[in-house]
């Protein structure tokens, strides 16, 4: 049996859809290799999120977090929404891998993901933007279905922070003249036929992988935790 993962599925999603000129075939088979080219703004995302995660150092008003041995330094005001967006929710988990076999037309194959949080009966996924919010882009996403058809939970939040005045990263240690704003939440709730949906996108990725004989690139799945099959 093979393995996909939530974040390779949402790739094909958005190439089949012709979601945005960076969404290409290349960008896919990348995403079936595991290959991952970060950008500045992909690692400065990175470095916000260890801060809600509560992975940093504070030193005389400020804070740091190191990203493979990059130092990123946060003023008050910057890291301020992360600080207080973690301290509302004091019972979050975070950082949950999860995993589940789907019984398609080509047979079982496992999908898998990494929860950024779970908060009681609610999925969050947290995100940083470098432009205007655009909150159905996200309730597009099959991201956010999987993960609540995976942890069998009814409601998945986004938690958006946007960057603003974001140019680009110069030597370490990064202290950026930016602002950071936390925007309301977007709210994403199971639906009827959703399950139905996630099994079309799967069966619709392996007829893709099967015409461009890729399944080489598709890798062998985990078995080292119990799965929830479907």
């Amino acid at each position: 049996m093979h393995r996909v993962s939530v974040t390779t599925l949402e790739k094909f999603r958005r190439y089949m859809a012709e979601a945005s000129p960076y969404d290409t075939e290349e960008s896919l088979i990348e995403s079936l290799k595991g290959i991952f080219k970060g950008t500045d703004k992909t690692l400065y995302g990175s470095a916000y999120h260890k801060l809600i995660e509560g992975e940093y150092v504070a030193c005389e008003g400020e804070v740091a977090v190191n990203i493979v041995n990059d130092l990123f330094v946060f003023t008050k005001k910057q890291y301020d929404p992360a600080l207080k967006f973690r301290e509302q929710r004091l019972a979050m988990i975070y950082e949950q891998d999860v995993r589940k076999i789907y019984n398609t037309s080509f047979g079982p194959i496992q999908v898998t993901g990494r929860i950024d949080g779970i908060e009681f009966t609610k999925a969050h996924d947290f995100k940083t933007c470098f432009r205007a919010v655009d909150d159905q882009s996200y309730r597009d996403s099959s991201q956010w279905k999987f993960y609540l058809d995976m942890l069998e939970l009814g409601i998945f939040q986004y938690d958006v922070f946007e960057i603003k005045g974001f140019k680009q990263l110069f030597g370490s240690p990064h202290k950026l003249d930016v602002d950071v704003i936390a925007h309301e939440p977007i709210i994403c709730n199971r639906y009827k036929g959703m399950e139905a949906e996630l099994l079309t996108l799967l069966n619709d990725f392996l007829s893709y992988i099967n015409n461009r004989q890729f399944q080489s690139l598709l890798k062998p799945a985990l078995e080292d935790a119990k799965d929830i099959i479907f």
